[in-house]
């Protein structure tokens, strides 16, 4: 993906028209809640300034237990209301913020695979967590924050202006020259949020990647010097916080000295118009505490600004990754044959890679429904990519593949990947036990089930051995499993989903030759009828299939069986008489010993 645009006009708008007018209806209770709040905020210092004119000036107890109850029943509903609205529009961000991530992750799963190998997959969880948190802030306050400071400032202002509106007019004059202040930092907050959403990105990809690799940097004793990397990408999120965090106290400390300043002037002023008697001691005590209330709503909607710079960044990051289109699309009309038998044709099919690497070239292939075949060759011949296009992981450029005489991209996506399972040689497994991994092809299975394709791929016995069974967690990736036993579990697993095609893609790569005969003869037993394709570069694996396809940089040289391949002395041939690595070995020199 390109870098984004956090400056793209109209992302807010789509923001709020997609995620946030949903739930108009909680922003209605809340601007009701609001209203009655602010409200509240200016009844309590006119109720002071009657308890000071009026009850005190007047020497009248009654009155005083009255206007003091008065103010004890507004402040409790006062309390009721904010509580109530800061239920409300925390309600309403977290549901906007879970939308906002299920369709994020929704859309992710709609991706091809291939997507992913040219993506960091700490950008994209960095994506899907800390940028949907940052907008969280967005969809639940700012908005609520917006409306109850202008109505907080409107109605400040109107009561200020009918208690005196000379003081009112000392006051306003403070304030243009400290929200310029205000501002120029605020501009200086929203580039180091900028830097800081930036900064978490690359600090998330990192992390994610080496934890992915922690084989590898043991490995290599790489522990320390990537202690030392993650202390460097860790300084620039370091760097931009420090300086939110100063910019954000120099904002405050700015706002201190206005607030000061202005609150002198107006003391000064009205403590002269009280001794004039042109103001009473009541008014001017409730003068200064609604200006004290003042300052806080203005700060408040400069900062929003602030807020607003630093979502339209991981906004722009989130929308990006939206608006990616998926590779693969469900055509409309998309329909699935009533009964699928397991037929496979490709014609004339051509694959290219965005990096112009040529993947397939003109590939035509037949299996017949049952059959069982092999596709060999070269390293990066285009075996997995033929594999690939049968599941629709991605589509030919030109040409087509078939299933049961249907193009593929007439199938429902759900109906196709159900007829077809792919069994690859990196077996993905998640951090759960044997039973979830297993079931994951078939819900409803039960153990018996399970238990039985299981010793299908030669796991009976390894199963027996495991104190709790099915219940064993496998740990992250399958971590805690042999090479071997993890893909003859990838094996089982797709015994138990039983698709009308499997293709095994190096499927049994990490076995032993002998171990490996055992378990496809268990696998093809189980799998009697259904259409098989190997995908090996050990070529005595596939000996005894019906044809055998032999690919050489995209492009099928050679078919046939074993018999009439080994005869004809072509490729295939040449990959069969290949030396074998113990010959290789013998007939190198043995290396230096390393010095003491």
């Amino acid at each position: 993906m390109r870098n984004p645009d956090p400056h793209r006009r109209g992302m807010l708008r789509r923001f709020f028209r997609e995620f946030v007018r949903p739930y108009l209806g909680l922003q209605v209770e809340i601007g009701v809640c609001l209203l009655a709040g602010v409200v509240l905020r200016l009844v309590d210092p006119l109720v002071l300034r009657a308890i000071v004119d009026r009850a005190l000036g007047d020497g009248d107890p009654h009155l005083l237990l009255v206007l003091v109850g008065i103010l004890a029943v507004v402040l409790v509903f006062r309390v009721a209301f904010h509580l109530v609205t800061v239920w409300l529009y925390s309600y309403s961000g977290l549901r906007i913020l879970f939308d906002v991530r299920q369709r994020l992750y929704e859309h992710v799963q709609r991706l091809s695979p291939y997507f992913f190998r040219g993506e960091r997959g700490g950008d994209i969880l960095a994506r899907l967590t800390a940028d949907v948190d940052v907008l969280h802030r967005t969809a639940a306050q700012t908005l609520v924050n917006a409306v109850q400071d202008i109505l907080t400032i409107a109605g400040i202002l109107a009561v200020l202006a009918w208690l005196d509106p000379l003081l009112t007019l000392v006051l306003i004059a403070a304030y243009p020259f400290l929200l310029l202040a205000l501002a120029r930092v605020n501009r200086r907050l929203r580039d180091e949020g900028l830097r800081a959403r930036e900064a978490i990105g690359e600090l998330y990809s990192f992390v994610d990647e080496r934890v992915g690799a922690i084989r590898l940097i043991q490995e290599f004793l790489r522990e320390k010097a990537e202690a030392r990397r993650h202390v460097s990408v860790s300084r620039p999120w370091i760097r931009a916080n420090l300086r939110l965090s100063l910019v954000g106290a120099l904002q405050v400390a700015l706002a201190g000295v206005g607030a000061t300043g202005s609150f002198i002037v107006v003391f000064l002023l009205g403590g002269w118009r009280v001794l004039a008697g042109a103001l009473s001691l009541g008014s001017l005590v409730a003068f200064y505490t609604l200006a004290t209330r003042l300052f806080r709503p203005i700060s408040g909607l400069v900062g929003i600004n602030v807020d607003l710079q630093v979502a339209r960044a991981s906004l722009a990051r989130i929308f990006e990754l939206l608006d990616t289109p998926p590779d693969v699309r469900e055509l409309p009309g998309a329909r699935r044959p009533e009964r699928v038998r397991g037929e496979i044709a490709l014609e004339d099919v051509h694959v290219t890679w965005p990096d112009g690497t040529r993947g397939l070239a003109g590939v035509d292939l037949h299996v017949p429904p049952g059959g069982v075949v092999a596709l060999v060759g070269p390293t990066g011949s285009g075996k997995s990519t033929l594999a690939s296009l049968l599941a629709r992981y991605r589509d030919p450029d030109r040409g087509t593949v078939r299933l049961d005489g249907l193009d593929v991209r007439q199938w429902r996506l759900r109906d196709l990947r159900r007829a077809v399972g792919i069994v690859p040689q990196e077996t993905m497994l998640f951090h759960d036990t044997l039973r979830a991994n297993l079931l994951l092809a078939r819900p409803r299975a039960t153990d018996e089930e399970l238990r039985e394709v299981l010793e299908a791929c030669g796991l009976g016995e390894f199963l027996d051995r495991l104190p709790e069974g099915l219940d064993t967690v496998v740990g992250e990736e399958g971590l805690r499993l042999s090479g071997g036993e993890r893909q003859r579990l990838a094996l089982a697993r797709a015994l138990l989903k039983d698709p009308s095609i499997h293709v095994l893609d190096e499927a049994t790569s990490a076995l032993d030759p002998r171990t490996e005969r055992d378990v496809l003869a268990g696998f093809f037993a189980r799998a009697r009828g259904r259409t098989i394709i190997l995908v090996a570069h050990r070529l005595t694996t596939v000996t005894g299939v019906d044809r055998i396809f032999v690919l050489d940089e995209g492009r099928i040289v050679e078919q046939g069986t074993h018999a009439e391949l080994h005869a004809a002395g072509g490729l295939y041939r040449a990959l069969w008489d290949d030396r074998p690595l113990a010959s290789l070995l013998a007939a190198s020199p043995a290396p230096a010993p390393p010095p003491a």
